[in-house]
């Protein structure tokens, strides 16, 4: 729990008032259990007067960024799939993991774990068994045999269009040994526990997204990688390879490393829907 310091404390109130869970009780200086651990009351206090659950107290600093700076940078994000040979250093990932305590959760209990896969092996081996998992997939999909049944029970999966794309992706892959990972030194698996009711797919495409942002002021590249999510789906024996632990779904993957590429124009697309209420 965060410990509230009475002796620091003027009775401003800003704690009380902000607390989500209505947990504190500033007169005994005690925080009940129905506390969520969001920090507003560490986060609030002019005084210094509550400490958190975990570290020390840092001050903020103002803000740099502006909205038209925050615009260039995200317009200016694109997913990288060219990568120099050099690879990320140690402390660059732990910068990039010990900044995801900043980012927000959807639930508050902050289940996800990070996996680094970030040798050339496992890499390698990351994306030929998700290769392999996709074209195993997309065979039975587009098996003669199964295809009309597929058309009925699922024609949103577009069968015809699939079958195209398979054998572009089995001819691509003679010449191409890393559709899937694009030769990146690091890729980050974000999985949590498998579960219908909790929230962990949420914070693992938020803790992902984040951290594709932050990557990027850091001069890397990212991509965001669905193939690895679906192909780990439903095998336990890949998850096993890459230690997932048992009980756990990988929710989001994402490539990083040094883009060969440099862009210098955003691209014009479609502004989502907009409706009022």
């Amino acid at each position: 729990m965060p410990t509230i310091h009475l002796e620091k404390c003027i009775q401003c109130l800003k704690c009380v008032k902000d607390c989500p869970s209505n947990a504190i009780d500033i007169e005994n200086g005690t925080i009940n259990n129905t506390c969520i651990h969001c920090g507003h009351c560490v986060a609030i206090c002019p005084e210094d007067a509550v400490s958190p659950d975990l570290g020390t107290i840092k001050s903020l600093e103002e803000s740099t960024i502006t909205s038209d700076g925050f615009r260039n940078l995200s317009a200016g994000i694109r997913s990288c799939r060219s990568y120099f040979k050099k690879p990320v250093s140690e402390e660059t990932i732990q910068a990039l993991i010990e900044n995801m305590k900043h980012y927000p959760s959807a639930s508050n209990t902050r289940p996800v774990q990070i996996t680094v896969v970030q040798t050339a092996e496992n890499v390698q081996k990351l994306n030929d068994q998700t290769t392999n998992s996709l074209i195993k997939t997309l065979k039975l999909v587009t098996n003669p045999a199964i295809r009309p049944i597929v058309k009925i029970l699922a024609p949103s999966l577009k069968v015809d269009s699939l079958k195209k794309y398979k054998d572009q992706f089995i001819e691509r892959q003679e010449s191409n040994t890393s559709q899937v990972c694009h030769h990146a030194p690091v890729v980050m698996l974000f999985h949590g526990p498998a579960s219908k009711l909790g929230m962990a797919k949420t914070d693992a495409d938020i803790w992902a997204t984040y951290t594709s942002i932050y990557a990027n002021t850091m001069g890397l590249g990212t991509c965001f990688i669905g193939f690895i999510v679906k192909a780990m789906e439903n095998n336990k024996t890949m998850r096993k390879d890459f230690n997932i632990p048992a009980g756990n779904q990988v929710y989001a993957t994402l490539t990083l490393g040094y883009p060969k590429n440099k862009y210098c124009n955003e691209t014009s697309r479609a502004e989502p829907e907009s409706i009022s209420v």
